[in-house]
């Protein structure tokens, strides 16, 4: 096995279609505490590179659950004042300290774990000296922001027959004022989606329905049935980033595209996780689950505890389909396909991720503390904001609690990420051999002192 150079890039120039600048300090917080996650990939020998170290308390935890001699590990983060960024993009990781520190850890052998392997970190790669079996050519071309963007996969994904929601692509706010009127009536509601975006920033929400509430979104319009395209256009001009016409852009740049679709309120929410790799070796469905939107994603269900087992095998079918088809085009790594089930039992897909996801670390320490048929024995459910002051406390009271030891290899609980010194919250992972132990011992842990 390869060691690897994991990078938490979970914020680049390739992310968001918004400015970062604009985060507030909690979000910030929450940007640099996702960049962390994949801490549960690594193996003894390998490099992880974070937009903030670790913390002390998450290293020990992660040292005794893991079983690895973190003396080996090389923990990097680079330097905020050399580059002028808050997260790894191109500033940080060609910052000349940065980049040599790279170049005296990582070998021509090693393999690359970004987030998202963007054109970045392709050409990190090729100047670490990486075999294109670590750093594809796909990457290099941009391949990445083809799957990672919402309006390429209205087109890929209609062309394979897949099921999605009716809806437009738009180039102004003209154009997607008028789409949205145009959709309105199917449903009473139309999410306008912002091209590159992330756990539903930037999306707002038209609605006829006061009450409805808005999931995976920013911003909620709630207008009258027949609302005219100019009191659209006005309300996309206070909360859309989209130019005014086409004409108005600058000379040779392209309008950054909108996606516009029919909404389904009260859906139940969905994803997969699959694995590509390089031929002749087929895509691998690792995990899948229900997400718990509140209104936005906070956590998982795993495997989905409301998805017909007829609807699941469609939800599968689609997603090895979809994976076989960024398989033939170069792309390998990851992919996540979000789906919903709407009220009246319709599957639709909603986008694909190709890049690791928020249940990407959570497989990992699934498998490695319950094991690789996991998703067949156990229940599984997490949540992102678990308040918590004192980590190591709760890390204690966990080992104390018969029912959150995993002691009985029954039930236990996991904490996967520590952001209590900067946002006071932290990720967790129960399990049980059942739904209703599962829930019993989330209730457990969050009923402990913390």
């Amino acid at each position: 096995m390869r060691q690897q150079l994991v990078i938490g890039n979970a914020t680049t120039e390739y992310t968001y279609q918004s400015s970062v600048d604009s985060f507030s300090p909690k979000v910030l917080n929450k940007r640099h505490a996702e960049s962390t996650r994949t801490a549960w990939l690594l193996h003894e020998g390998d490099a992880m590179l974070t937009d903030r170290p670790l913390t002390p308390e998450f290293l020990q935890y992660l040292e005794r659950v893991l079983g690895l001699d973190l003396r080996t590990v090389t923990f990097l983060t680079h330097d905020k004042n050399a580059s002028g960024s808050e997260f790894l993009d191109h500033p940080s990781l060609f910052e000349p300290g940065m980049l040599e520190r790279l170049r005296q850890i990582v070998g021509p052998d090693w393999s690359l774990t970004p987030y998202i392997h963007d054109r970045t970190i392709a050409t990190l790669g090729r100047r670490l000296g990486l075999d294109s079996e670590a750093n594809p050519p796909f990457f290099a071309e941009g391949g990445s922001d083809i799957f990672n963007s919402k309006s390429f996969f209205r087109a890929w994904s209609g062309g394979l027959g897949v099921p999605v929601p009716r809806g437009q692509v738009t180039r102004n706010r003209a154009a997607t004022a008028a789409a949205v009127a145009e959709l309105l009536p199917e449903t009473g509601s139309v999410i306008v989606k912002q091209d590159f975006s992330a756990s539903g920033m930037g999306n707002v929400l038209f609605t006829t329905d006061g009450e409805l509430p808005g999931i995976g979104v920013s911003i909620v319009h709630v207008i009258a049935p027949g609302t005219v395209e100019s009191e659209i256009d006005r309300l996309l001009a206070e909360s859309f980033p989209t130019v005014e016409q086409t004409r108005d852009f600058p000379a040779g740049l392209r309008p950054t595209e909108a996606v516009v679709e029919v909404y389904y309120g009260r859906s139940l929410t969905f994803y997969s996780e699959v694995h590509v790799p390089a031929p002749p070796k087929e895509p691998e469905i690792l995990n899948w689950g229900g997400m718990r939107m509140e209104p936005v994603w906070n956590g998982f269900e795993l495997p989905p505890l409301d998805l017909p087992r007829a609807v699941e095998a469609d939800m599968l079918m689609w997603s090895a389909r979809m994976a076989s088809y960024l398989q033939t085009t170069g792309y390998r790594g990851l992919v996540n396909c979000d789906s919903i089930l709407t009220p009246d039992g319709t599957l639709y897909f909603s986008e694909v991720n190709a890049r690791v996801g928020g249940c990407t670390h959570l497989h990992h320490a699934a498998v490695r503390v319950l094991g690789p048929d996991y998703m067949r024995k156990y229940t599984l459910l997490t949540r992102n904001d678990l308040s918590c002051r004192d980590f190591t406390a709760l890390a204690k009271a966990i080992d104390g609690d018969p029912l959150l030891s995993g002691e009985d290899g029954q039930s236990g609980a996991l904490l996967l990420v520590d952001d209590t010194p900067y946002n006071e919250v932290v990720q967790y992972l129960v399990y049980g051999s059942s739904v209703e132990l599962a829930q019993e011992a989330e209730r457990r842990l969050r009923n402990l002192p913390r």
